[in-house]
């Protein structure tokens, strides 16, 4: 562990601005959104109410859960448990994954091994920063909590529970990071794990299958229960795996050489074989998209598994409402729900796309492009060779998605396909911003392209609970995608084809800006 402070010490110096902004926004939005439901549910009859027809809508239970308390603390804890887990986990998973593999990958914890730096202090210095970040925002989210009338009790534990979801998926990425030598895989396996238990804990809840929400780190911070009965014991639940899969994560980490992974790059051949840089191009990209289809796969699996019989098991009246509210008089109910869970899952398409998007800058830090750029390889035509798979990756991974939910649900496969698809422009935009900022802030780009995306998913949750709309709704792309599946547009074609140009737009500026910078090997 020697020099492990020192590296605390770096690692805070690097990401002093995204870690302080994570923190702020992360604490400060309890309290806003329980004042925004005093505010808008004055009484606990309106409350009930909420909680009522939240509880009759099936995407509610998939993204949150059932509400276990229509307190204001309740109905706080119901919105942004899960939420916030799964945005932490997403900000622990890229913090763990550029601090050991990322500097492994680059080189430069090769040079910092040289000194009197102990073996385990990288990995060590990481985990402290990460799990420090975690529970610092949760117990920062505390007092103004207590602040808006909360019991501080309940508010701790609310605290304590978010930051132990960041725990779980800083210790997952912990173990990802000495599976294989490249930090895109690496993060791309941790990504897919956290997408595959973030949908078991939504389908459930919203399939019946409640015992199945133990199984996963976020069914253990809503199952803490804060403001309705407040089950510390959950937390050590939590602990013990965050420590199991830490000690896991040391353990590995000895048994392989730095730079290296556990699983090892099989040689090339002795004479190149690769067509150009699309060949080159394909190789590199072809593990990532592979296991991300076979993640998403099992989505669609399980959604279309969840989805069967609801039309029957959920015709009541609120639901029959609801349908008929969202999607017209026709409309079914399983329809509705496969609509607002794909709406969810479409972004996680897009945090898969990035990782695609973003291959290429992992390629300019490491400094394999300037090599790969010293022949008669054009700058266009390798960023092209890589944004090719960013446009074509997503494209792959929705139409899995739907195919299988399509096919496990037994309804028009084809049609679900469709209504999947119809989320594909929205998921280019997020990729033409990343290739723009590849093409002007190439340092910074990785970093800020993920703060787009989880801007995104904040304003979706906002416009929620009418904290955001307006021009800033409008921001997001997904917001103009229509419900192909309710006939959400007379014709679906206009939005869909302007979300297309403005991804063009920025893909081709990016591509321009690329051409003309120079390189800028380290991050």
């Amino acid at each position: 562990m020697t020099g492990t402070w020192t590296l605390i010490r770096l690692i805070l110096r690097r990401d002093r601005v995204p870690l302080l902004v994570w923190i702020a926004i992360s604490a400060a939005l309890p309290a806003a959104i329980a004042s925004s439901t005093t505010a808008l549910y004055p009484d606990q009859a309106a409350r009930d109410s909420f909680a009522a027809a939240s509880m009759s809508n099936p995407a509610q239970l998939a993204t949150r859960g059932p509400i276990y308390d229509a307190s204001v603390g309740g109905l706080t804890a119901w919105t942004l448990g899960s939420s916030l887990a799964l945005v932490g986990g997403l900000v622990s998973v890229l913090m763990m994954i550029r601090h050991t593999r990322g500097e492994e990958e680059t080189g430069r914890r090769e040079l910092l091994a040289s000194g009197v730096v102990g073996r385990h202090a990288p990995l060590a210095a990481a985990l402290a920063v990460v799990l420090t970040a975690n529970l610092l925002l949760g117990l920062l989210a505390v007092p103004a909590l207590v602040g808006n009338g909360l019991p501080a009790g309940s508010s701790l534990l609310f605290g304590l529970s978010v930051a132990a979801g960041g725990w779980a998926f800083t210790a997952v990425a912990a173990v990802t990071a000495q599976l294989t030598a490249g930090s895109a895989a690496a993060r791309g396996i941790a990504l897919a794990a956290g997408g595959l238990l973030f949908a078991l804990r939504s389908l459930a809840d919203a399939g019946g299958v409640a015992w199945a929400a133990w199984l996963t780190p976020f069914g253990w911070v809503r199952l803490t229960m804060p403001y309705a009965g407040d089950r510390w014991w959950v937390l050590g639940l939590i602990a013990v795996f965050v420590a199991a899969v830490a000690a896991a994560a040391f353990a590995l980490s000895t048994r392989r050489d730095v730079a290296g992974g556990l699983v090892s790059a099989r040689p090339g051949p002795a004479t190149g074989t690769l067509p150009g840089a699309f060949g080159l191009a394909a190789r590199l990209h072809r593990g990532t998209l592979a296991g991300f289809a076979i993640g998403f796969g099992l989505m669609g699996v399980l959604l279309g598994v969840a989805a069967r019989g609801l039309d029957t098991q959920l015709d009541t009246p609120q639901f029959r409402e609801l349908a008929a509210t969202v999607g017209g008089a026709d409309a079914r109910i399983s329809e509705v729900f496969f609509t607002f869970v794909m709406y969810v899952f479409s972004q996680l398409v897009a945090a898969a796309a990035l990782v695609s998007a973003l291959r290429a800058r992992g390629e300019e830090a490491a400094g394999r492009a300037e090599l790969l750029l010293s022949t008669p390889v054009g700058r266009l035509r390798w960023g092209l060779s890589h944004l090719v798979f960013a446009v074509a990756g997503p494209a792959v991974l929705l139409t899995v998605l739907g195919a299988a939910a399509g096919l496990s649900y037994g309804g028009d496969t084809v049609r679900v396909i469709v209504a999947t698809l119809a989320y594909l422009p929205a998921v280019w935009t997020v990729v033409g911003i990343a290739t723009l900022l590849f093409g002007v802030l190439p340092r910074q780009a990785t970093a800020v392209s993920w703060t787009v995306l989880g801007l995104v998913l904040l304003v979706d949750l906002l416009a929620e609970f009418k904290l955001a709309g307006g021009l800033v709704l409008e921001l997001s792309p997904f917001v103009h995608v229509p419900a192909m599946l309710l006939g959400g547009a007379a014709s679906p074609a206009p939005p869909l084809l302007g979300l297309t140009a403005v991804a063009a737009a920025l893909a081709g500026a990016g591509m321009w800006f690329l051409r003309r910078r120079d390189l800028a090997p380290s991050a």
